[in-house]
């Protein structure tokens, strides 16, 4: 019978303690819906609604986009319930697709991180961009225009195009040739502003006549008919033009900074294709082209990582060699930085320079002054090379430096360098950082 007790009491404590628990979730605000025992929670809907709901939007607004964006959130969680009842997880294809959505998420992240450096565009460059670039912006056009591209690039079958098109053919007839000789092309009614169209097809269209076929072709890759229907201003002046002249450098900066970091990434790393991919173009161009490293990019990018490591040792080695030479006036004898314990041996009898001397405040200050520059140098330099290269350079130039500048401060214990260390410490210490501030100098440079 207590037994009985016991457990029904604990039934009710833990009844209580859930309703409890799921109560304070709900009262906090952290759980936005549970849809058959899921809960989807209030940082689901706002990492979402941050991409979707633009900055400064009215608050009743921006609640009814963040119900749509919880709508949209429950509907999948119950498909993707009902897949799982499907057994739809067990196929081959959910494991491959669940890769590749990992994959694509962790590449989006990296690419806006990677464009996170690029430097904001003020309006004061972006007017400049409007009044120099007048076909942008004031003279902007719109065009309507038919587009048919046709596989592959038959040289003469063009000619011939481009004659019939001289001698007064319409676009119909034309595409009936097409027909005839069977081409394979596809017709595409445009229409674009002057701003998305490449500038030499641009330049073509406004020189030709209305409804007349212009026939082309871009190098071996693509041929094309392009019959122009109408064009018609539509300027862009004032603000809207400064918006959109701004939005679009930001963009070539964030492109550009991509592009250079994508290749950086792919001039580092070891890539190999096999089977069919591992063939190499026979010195015709492809249109598709695999990402490959560029061996002498990659050469030149393993040259300036050593070089900046090697920078980094070397700073670190003088950082030791100040902080010896300045712990010999604050000890009030001679220091030295080591990596093994100390002999338990009786020192040696102490030298004329080892005598006890009580450092002055201001020497005191000026040595905390000194080694504040220093940790600041270091700090910066491995801040700027980590930017560029992998954390091995980083943790190689540290190691190295520290091991290098144990051994190298052992020279100290010359008797001259023991004087200069105590008598004229403020020109050593002084020496000694200056190399550390050229090694910034050139890492800034290069980096």
């Amino acid at each position: 019978m207590k037994a009985l007790r016991i457990l029904y009491f604990g039934c009710i404590f833990v009844l209580l303690f859930g309703c409890s628990s799921q109560s304070s979730k709900e009262s906090s605000g952290s759980i936005a819906a549970v849809v058959n025992g899921v809960e989807i929670t209030q940082a689901e809907i706002e990492y979402f609604a941050k991409n979707s709901i633009p900055p400064g939007t009215d608050k009743a607004v921006a609640f009814q986009q963040k119900k749509a964006v919880l709508a949209n959130l429950v509907k999948a969680e119950l498909l993707a319930q009902k897949a799982h009842d499907m057994g739809l997880d067990k196929d081959p294809d959910f494991t491959i697709a669940l890769y590749e959505a990992r994959r694509q998420v962790l590449a989006g992240m990296a690419e806006s991180r990677l464009v996170k450096k690029a430097t904001p565009v003020t309006p004061e460059i972006a007017k400049n961009v409007v009044e120099n670039n007048p076909r942008l912006f004031a003279d902007r056009k719109l065009l309507v225009y038919d587009e048919i591209l046709i596989q592959g690039v038959d040289v003469p079958f063009l000619k011939s195009l481009l004659a019939m098109a001289d001698n007064g053919a319409t676009a119909e007839q034309l595409i009936e040739v097409l027909k005839s000789n069977n081409k394979v092309f596809q017709k595409t009614i445009k229409s674009q502003t002057s701003d998305q169209i490449q500038p030499v097809f641009l330049e073509i269209l406004l020189k030709s006549k209305p409804e007349k076929p212009l026939v082309a072709r871009i190098e071996d890759k693509i041929s094309m008919i392009m019959v122009l229907h109408e064009v018609r201003p539509v300027p862009l002046l004032g603000e809207p033009a400064v918006q959109a002249a701004m939005a679009l450098l930001n963009a070539q900066q964030k492109n550009a900074l991509f592009s250079k970091s994508m290749n950086d990434i792919i001039n580092t790393s070891k890539i190999t294709y096999f089977g069919e991919y591992n063939k190499q173009s026979t010195g015709k161009r492809e249109i598709t082209s695999l990402p490959s490293p560029d061996k002498q990019r990659a050469g030149q990018m393993m040259y300036k990582s050593v070089a900046l490591g090697a920078i980094l040792s070397v700073s670190v080695i003088f950082a030791l060699l100040a902080l010896t030479a300045s712990m010999r006036i604050l000890r009030g004898k001679l220091w030295l930085p080591r990596l093994w314990p100390s002999s338990s041996i009786a020192e040696a009898p102490q030298s004329p320079y080892d005598w006890k001397y009580e450092a002055y405040y201001a020497e005191k200050v000026y040595i905390g002054f000194i080694a504040l520059v220093i940790v600041t140098l270091l700090a910066i330099e491995t801040y700027l090379i980590i930017q560029n290269f992998s954390i091995l350079v980083i943790i190689s130039g540290l190691l190295s430096g520290v091991l290098f500048g144990i051994a190298v401060s052992q020279v100290f214990r010359l008797k001259s360098l023991q004087a200069l260390s105590h008598k004229l410490y403020i020109v050593l210490v002084g020496i000694l950082t200056l190399p550390i501030i050229i090694g910034l100098v050139i890492i800034i440079t290069r980096s």
